[in-house]
């Protein structure tokens, strides 16, 4: 009379359809972040020679914008004062 469905095919199926339907989206996305950790990868290892004097760089130009904010901030409160 009644016959009794096999529902764990029919959910493997549900899950296999899904991610075959869904595939456009997500798997484009997939395809992008993994090229761009790669492309990220490649840079990080061009850089590695050149990492101290980066750091260096860095430094310096830190410095020289504090120098330039604190001479800035002196200029507008000799302004404010006079």
């Amino acid at each position: 009379m009644f016959e009794m469905k096999n529902y764990k095919k029919t959910l493997l199926g549900s899950i296999v359809a899904f991610f075959i339907g869904t595939s456009c989206c997500w798997l484009t996305s997939l395809a992008i972040w993994i090229g761009g950790a790669t492309f990220i990868g490649t840079i990080v290892s061009l850089i590695e020679d050149v990492q101290v004097l980066l750091i260096g760089l860095g430094i310096i130009l830190l410095i020289v914008t504090i120098f330039f904010f604190l001479r800035e901030g002196k200029k507008k409160s000799a302004e404010n004062n006079a």
